[in-house]
């Protein structure tokens, strides 16, 4: 299977149709194709041959959707690049990635010029949005694909590197997830088969496409629907979009669609063409689910469970939202097995436990990952005879309802961002006056999980909860900050083997709710 072939489809079926919507932007699919095939050509000048790695730091738009399908036409591997990180460890990505060629956005040239600067590797920079960029020797995009011929699709697939997304790491590196065409594809199917959608889903992509969520980019395309596209998600543009363009589906993270749901000029905006609303990262919380039935009774919710290394295994669907699912407890649910994976619950010996009882969550299906780039003893360790061990803790019940009850993984995810919990320790743990360290995720009802630290100090110093998030946010990106800082005079509980204890940490905030993350 490849990645272009859903994409020659929908300019075959739907030539005329409404491809892409972005800002002032419209393109049918014949015009996308061809955009698509000169933008190939583009990087073939560009010397991207098979396995050539090229990087895109970019907010949402046209071109970035053109080039996740450009950049496997011409043969190479998409790297999407979070400009959320800090530069060191943006650098690190496009660095481990071996990435060739950047896209980029005029407002990260500065980032980029510095990039160009460390990785010898890194030998043409494209800028997207601008004619010409300020960063000397960067091409314009534009201008490059009008004067590029068309270029023939490489058909790269099945087993072939399609893709490397880097998800953040324990060790304070993030990790390089490989995926390949045919895992992309299978999920693609699964999808389909799952949400049961048509040619005339009209999809709101407001999450961003650096993230795994870009392959939902993939759905729309392989059923010639139309894209509807914005840079970044705010929730009045959001709404917006809805009412002008007719939107039928929109995925999300529940944080996102309580800000629309609630925003004080929703009212202003005409939203019944919104049947779908997919999301994920955590369950919706029901007070969500009552407003949107008495606001949207047309509205539909699924939840997918997944991750990086595994997306969508687990799906909750939408029958399972209704008001008698709220009140059966199904919504505290993940969903079930999807159609192409099989899951199970399992103890520390890799043994299946019985119905109900908490174990490690493991995954086995074709859309999971090939393994870690360039990390051989990491991927055996992840995947031990064929199953993904997520590091979730859950169970199974009788129906085959999966439930996520805490991390075996030290994993917080705050507003759908994964942030590993070592990582922020060993930052704050390097302010001068910090003498142990512990960060969880507490509840949060706007994000989810919040990120806490738990601090000690050393002994006649003396510092503030905001002077050590100052400090962790000139180290690490925004969003792995601590929202919140306690500072206690007695030292954290230990066990015997010298580890803190997190759990003991963890109770007074999660003491009240059956599921702990």
């Amino acid at each position: 299977m490849e990645l272009t072939q859903s994409l020659h489809r929908a300019s075959q079926i739907n030539p005329d149709g409404l491809a892409i919507v972005f800002g002032p932007v419209r393109r049918s699919w014949r015009q996308f194709h061809d955009a698509v095939a000169r933008s190939a050509g583009m990087l073939r000048q560009l010397g991207v041959r098979a396995d050539t790695k090229v990087a895109i730091v970019s907010m949402n738009s046209d071109h970035f959707v053109e080039c996740l399908y450009a950049v496997p036409w011409a043969g190479g591997v998409l790297v999407p690049v979070n400009f959320r990180l800090q530069f060191e460890e943006l650098a690190y990505v496009v660095e481990h990635s071996e990435a060739e060629l950047v896209l980029f956005e005029e407002q990260f040239c500065g980032l980029v010029g510095e990039l160009l600067k460390r990785i010898p590797r890194l030998r043409h920079a494209v800028v997207m949005d601008a004619e010409k960029s300020v960063l000397p020797g960067a091409l314009s995009y534009s201008r490059a694909v009008a004067d590029a011929a068309p270029l023939p699709d490489e058909r790269r697939g099945g087993s072939d590197l399609a893709a490397l997304f880097y998800t953040g790491g324990t060790t304070g590196v993030p990790k390089g997830v490989m995926h390949t065409h045919d895992s992309l594809f299978q999920f693609l199917l699964t999808f389909l088969v799952c949400e049961r959608i048509d040619s005339s889903l009209v999809h709101l992509h407001v999450t961003p496409m650096f993230h795994m969520s870009c392959i939902g980019v993939l759905v729309t395309t392989a059923v010639a629907g139309t894209h509807v596209i914005l840079p970044k998600f705010e929730p009045e543009d959001a709404l917006r979009a809805i009412d002008e363009h007719g939107v039928t589906y929109c995925l999300s993270v529940p944080v996102m669609f309580e800000r629309m749901l609630f925003h004080p000029n929703i009212d202003a905006y005409r939203l019944s063409s919104l049947r779908m609303l997919g999301y994920g990262a955590s369950p919706m919380p029901p007070r969500i689910l009552e407003e949107a039935r008495r606001r949207f009774p047309q509205l539909q919710f699924a939840q997918g469970y997944g991750m990086t290394e595994a997306p969508g295994p687990v799906y909750l669907a939408p029958e399972y939202h209704s008001q008698e699912a709220v009140d059966a407890g199904l919504t505290r649910a993940a969903g079930r097995s999807v159609p192409t994976c099989e899951v199970r619950v399992v103890d520390g010996e890799d043994r299946e436990v019985e119905r109900g009882k908490v174990g490690e969550i493991v995954i086995r299906g074709p859309t999971v990952m090939r393994g870690y780039w360039k990390n051989p003893e990491l991927t055996r360790e992840v995947i031990r005879d064929g199953w993904l061990h997520t590091g979730d803790g859950g169970y199974m019940d009788n129906a085959g309802f999966i439930y996520i009850t805490d991390r075996i993984k030290d994993m917080i995810i705050s507003g759908g961002e994964n942030v590993y919990s070592t990582e922020v320790e060993g930052v704050v743990s390097r302010h001068p006056a910090v003498a142990q360290c512990a960060v969880i995720g507490i509840p949060s009802e706007q994000w989810g999980e919040s990120v806490h630290a738990i601090v000690t100090l050393r002994d006649g110093t003396s510092a503030t909860a905001s002077e050590i998030t100052a400090f962790c946010r000139e180290r690490i990106a925004a969003y792995k900050c601590p929202r919140s800082v306690e500072i206690r005079t007695q030292p954290l509980p230990m066990t015997a083997a010298g580890k803190v204890l997190k759990t003991r940490l963890r109770e007074p905030y999660w003491a009240d709710r059956s599921r702990k993350i």
